[in-house]
C-alpha cells in the first residue's frame, strides 16, 4: 500500500517514536499514537498499515500493547466491519496509568530487592566490600524517588 503521509506528519511521527522509545516503549507505538491522536476519525488497522507502511503483524501486535495500556481505545466497527481505534484523549489519565502499570510497579521490585540487601548483616556488607553508607543513601534516594513517583501520580 502507498504510504500517503505528509512529510511533515512522517517527521513528527518519527520523533515522537523515538521518545516514546526512550520511555521504554517501541517507536511504532509512538507513531500510531501520533496518527490516531491527529485523526479526524477513528482508524482502523488497515488504515495505519497504509499510513505507516509497517506489516499487519506489527500492527496487531502493537494495537494490542496500546490498548492494554489504554493509551489508544476501541471505537466499535467501521461500515466495513472492521475494528477501529482512536488515541484515548485523556493524556493525563494515559500518563498516570501507564505510571501505575509498570514504573509502579519497577519500583515496588526494587524495593523488595532493595530491603534483601538492606537486611543483610553489617558484617556481611563488611565482606562484600560495600559501603554501608552508600546503602543508606540508596535507601533515602529510593523513598525519594517513591515519593515522587506517587506525587506525580497524584496530579496526574
Amino acid at each position: 500500500m502507498k504510504n500517503n503521509n505528509l512529510p511533515e506528519l512522517e517527521y513528527l511521527a518519527d520523533l515522537v517514536g523515538e521518545f516514546i522509545e526512550y520511555w521504554g516503549f517501541k517507536k511504532i507505538h509512538g507513531k500510531i499514537w501520533l496518527n490516531l491522536y491527529l485523526s479526524d476519525a477513528p482508524l482502523d488497522a488497515a488504515a495505519l498499515m497504509a499510513k505507516l507502511n509497517v506489516s499487519k503483524a506489527l500492527i496487531s501486535i502493537s494495537i494490542k500493547d496500546l490498548l492494554e495500556f489504554e493509551v489508544i481505545i476501541e471505537h466499535g466497527l467501521s461500515p466495513e466491519g472492521t475494528r477501529i481505534y482512536g488515541a484515548n484523549p485523556d493524556l493525563h489519565t494515559v500518563i498516570s496509568h501507564v505510571l501505575r502499570q509498570r514504573e509502579k510497579v519497577m519500583m515496588g521490585k526494587i524495593q523488595a530487592a532493595f530491603l534483601q540487601l538492606k537486611n543483610i548483616s553489617k558484617e556481611e556488607i563488611s565482606i562484600n566490600r560495600i559501603e554501608f553508607s552508600r546503602v543508606k543513601e540508596l535507601d533515602r534516594f529510593i523513598k525519594n524517588g517513591e515519593k515522587g513517583l506517587n506525587t506525580l501520580m497524584a496530579i496526574l
